[in-house]
């Protein structure tokens, strides 16, 4: 019995086909899992995650799968030579799911990366809020979904530019109808990105002054030193002018301390040496910063500039330490003997005997007369 090589060689080109296909499909799938999961793998690593295994089985596994079926179509349409409608109809399938694997990547990349601050910090180096997060997050996810369903139309052979056309109207419109909540969403947006203040910190602008108790996606609660509550659009905060006391490292005190004019030289330069010195001695003074000098001959008295730094940041605290410099500073003059000049004003009189004897005094003005009643008639 004679073998026909010819006919075995054609029944066995389809069998060898098949397998060399389904080793191609096994080994682009070990391929396909490394070189998405070893970056992956790194990624976590550096944020000091310990179930790597588990995360990257649940993020790159899924797509992989859906490729390997794009691909297994793929090859099957071309080892069973399809007509041409048929051919088309297996690009267009392969196309969509090659889409939805990589938007299914992409997707869960977002979910991963985006989590918490630390992790989008550690793998990134970019730092945002965790109370921004969820909107970064969201926004992400629906335009990576968006992209993909423009795509999926376009492979299917769908006009999509009336889709983005009518979608581009669409949020035109929403967005002029919902024009101040999209304003006090962006406001909340660059509240908590530019963090110029967090909840507890006490802040001033033009229209309030109080602390903070909540941050909202619309508005932010403050109460007042009467402790009503104040809830102001983010969009009017954002755009106001904030003063954030409660970021004070020190504060300031800014005196001029008013000498009567009784004092000598040598007294005020004793004064002057003396609360220096008492100034640079306090713990919680910046010495540095201590200013005591003879800035001014006044109406009424001898002008004296304390200044200084206090660090303190406690509003508190620091008035109780003002306290005690004044006291100090009241203690210095007095143990020189000295006043501390007190507003007043001095009036000279001139032809005073005369003023005390009943005397009219010439005031340099004509007199005024004052006509009563009766005098039409005189007349």
């Amino acid at each position: 019995m004679l073998i026909n090589f010819d006919e075995l060689n054609r029944d066995l080109a389809p069998v060898l086909l098949i397998v060399l296909a389904v080793i191609f499909i096994w080994l682009t799938r070990r391929l396909l899992l490394m070189l998405l999961g070893r970056p992956l793998s790194r990624l976590l690593e550096r944020t000091g995650r310990t179930d790597v295994d588990a995360i990257i089985r649940k993020t790159v596994v899924p797509p992989v799968r859906i490729l390997l079926i794009a691909l297994s179509i793929y090859l099957a349409s071309r080892l069973l030579m399809l007509d041409m409608a048929a051919n088309e109809f297996v690009n267009q399938l392969t196309q969509m799911l090659v889409i939805i694997a990589i938007t299914m990547i992409i997707y869960r990349l977002v979910s991963l990366v985006f989590l918490t601050r630390g992790r989008l910090y550690s793998i990134t180096g970019i730092v945002v809020e965790d109370a921004l997060l969820p909107f970064v997050r969201t926004s992400l996810r629906i335009v990576i979904i968006a992209l993909a369903t423009i795509l999926v139309l376009r492979t299917w052979g769908f006009d999509v530019s009336g889709l983005i056309a009518g979608l581009g109207i669409g949020g035109l419109a929403i967005s002029l109808a919902a024009q101040d909540t999209l304003s006090n969403l962006f406001g909340f947006t660059a509240i908590v990105g530019d963090r110029p203040f967090v909840v507890g910190e006490f802040i001033k602008t033009k229209d309030l002054e109080g602390t903070i108790e909540k941050v909202g996606l619309r508005s932010t609660r403050v109460r007042q030193h009467d402790q009503a509550v104040v809830t102001i659009p983010n969009s009017v905060l954002a755009a106001s002018a904030i003063l954030n006391w409660s970021r004070l490292q020190k504060r300031q005190i800014n005196l001029t301390l008013g000498i009567t004019y009784g004092a000598t030289a040598g007294e005020l330069e004793q004064l002057l040496q003396r609360l220096r010195d008492q100034l640079a001695s306090r713990e919680a003074v910046d010495s540095a910063s201590v200013v005591v000098n003879l800035v001014n001959f006044g109406e009424r008295s001898l002008e004296i500039l304390v200044r200084c730094y206090v660090n303190i940041a406690d509003w508190g605290q620091f008035t109780q330490e003002k306290e005690y410099i004044f006291l100090d500073i009241m203690s210095a003059v007095e143990a020189l003997g000295l006043q501390v000049a007190v507003p007043s004003r001095t009036v000279y009189i001139e032809n005073l005997q005369d003023l005390l004897a009943g005397q009219p005094i010439a005031t340099g003005f004509a007199p005024v007369r004052h006509q009563q009643e009766g005098d039409a008639d005189d007349e």
